[in-house]
């Protein structure tokens, strides 16, 4: 059974994380059987993370009802996710409530070498608060990320390590947590050898995608973070990489990534005020991790993610053919459910679209049917964020209320071989499909039918 170990480094590696969960809740397809993500990022109270890690505990609750034998008739929460973790974050000790000059302690260490300090960090690097990260300071942060090899969680990711699984790094170029972390992170998984595994992580198959500036921040005389500073630690830390990283071979497979930097954020250091919209961005940077675990990588393979066509927002018609054979029918079916769940259940006020008649209903009222509509529901927000930002991804038409059929924005919809109609072709179709279960458990054969059935629909009624 292999694994994908996926390190989701900083803030955009919670993103990307997020953005890649909604993917395997829709059932898109991996190369493995079960993703592992490990988070590093000291801004514990960091929004984005927390919402991505929420996210992820309820994708478990969800999968953690079901069953997937060889002949289970569903995609959706097949891959599992497993937490070795706790709150899936690899613990960076010793920075909490502490600037930087204390946790080098600069006092104690001789005047020689204090002076060499002082000409490496500005008095303003020296007095930084670590509680929230590295405010873009990659010089901070190669120091701090130096000791995660050395810690217990570390161990624990070595540990459970086994031949045939991959490790998967997500991180952007242009801040500090991400920009010092990625490349003494794959330093360590390559030329390591304190830690058990070190031989078999050391010639594991290791991809990342690097994340270049795609958004600028409002301008704050407070904040110790500037955008307009965002181009040139890019191209110092591109040139770095291409010396340290490419030309020697450590990575099979990196993947990059931009954008025109349209998007404006708040400009907020950290916390839980840091909770941006997601983006096309974080979405296309999840499907290089789908793309490094269906293949196999040898040698060093640079890659850069894009479109086909960006002239306007972002449809399907708008991805090469690989990139929406991939998404295609996975994100709609999904979205079908969750409209399913969200508003034809929920506007009714009744039992009224309960399939297979009547047979589930002792369901709707469980932990399982509650859990699964937040996710639906997620999704639904989720695909809205990313439909209303800069760069619109405008893949569904997110308010088709009694047109189930009118979701997918360019497509083709055709008439089915039926006298019915809308939720009554849903409704009836679902209920064909339920006779082809596999599974006997209400839980598993819920999510066998609507698959089935939905797979069905999609084949009548879309062409693109």
């Amino acid at each position: 059974m292999s694994k994908v170990y996926i390190f989701g480094i900083g803030g955009t590696g919670a993103r990307v994380l997020r953005s890649f969960t909604m993917m395997l809740a829709a059932g898109v397809k991996l190369g493995v059987n079960e993703v592992v993500p490990i988070i590093i990022d000291p801004d514990a109270a960091n929004a984005d993370l927390t919402r991505t890690v929420s996210l992820m505990n309820k994708y478990r609750e969800v999968r953690s009802h079901l069953s997937f034998s060889d002949n289970a008739q569903t995609m959706f929460f097949r891959t599992e996710l497993s937490q070795i973790l706790p709150g899936y974050t690899l613990k960076i000790s010793d920075t909490g409530n502490k600037t930087f000059q204390q946790f080098i302690d600069l006092p104690s260490i001789d005047r020689p070498t204090q002076a060499l300090l002082r000409m490496l960090f500005s008095e303003k690097n020296l007095i930084s608060s670590m509680e929230v990260g590295f405010k873009g300071n990659p010089n901070i942060g190669s120091v701090v990320l130096n000791q995660i090899v050395k810690s217990a969680d570390f161990e624990t990711f070595a540990n459970g390590f086994n031949q045939g699984d991959k490790i998967f790094i997500i991180s952007s170029i242009f801040g500090g947590t991400g920009a010092s972390g990625f490349p003494l992170l794959l330093k360590t998984l390559r030329t390591g050898n304190e830690f058990s595994n070190f031989d078999i992580i050391n010639n594991a198959e290791i991809g990342a995608i690097t994340v270049l500036p795609y958004f600028k921040l409002k301008t704050d005389s407070e904040s110790e973070i500037d955008s307009s500073t965002f181009i040139s630690k890019t191209k110092s830390a591109l040139a770095y990489y291409e010396n340290n990283i490419i030309n020697n071979g450590s990575i099979n497979a990196l993947y990059y990534l931009a954008d025109d930097m349209a998007n404006t954020y708040d400009n907020h250091e950290g916390g839980a005020s840091q909770q941006n919209a997601a983006h096309l961005i974080e979405f296309l940077a999840a499907t290089a991790i789908v793309d490094f675990c269906s293949k196999s990588h040898s040698g060093t393979t640079n890659k850069e993610l894009g479109l086909q066509d960006i002239s306007g927002n972002v449809t399907f018609s708008s991805f090469y053919d690989e990139q929406k054979n991939m998404l295609f029918a996975p994100l709609t079916e999904f979205l079908m459910l969750a409209n399913c769940l969200n508003y034809k259940y929920n506007y009714y006020s009744s039992k009224e679209f309960d399939a297979n008649n009547d047979n589930f209903k002792d369901l709707y009222s469980t932990s399982f049917m509650s859990t699964l509509k937040d996710v639906t529901k997620q999704y639904i927000g989720w695909l809205n964020e990313m439909k209303n930002n800069k760069c619109s991804l405008e893949l569904f038409n997110l308010d088709t209320k009694d047109k189930p059929f009118d979701i997918v924005i360019g497509a083709k919809v055709k008439k089915a071989k039926s006298l019915k109609s809308n939720y009554d072709l849903v409704t009836d179709r679902l209920n064909t499909a339920v006779k082809h279960c596999s599974s006997n458990d209400d839980c598993n054969k819920f999510m066998e039918m609507y698959f089935m059935g939905l797979s069905r629909l999609l084949k009548e009624k879309f062409s693109i």
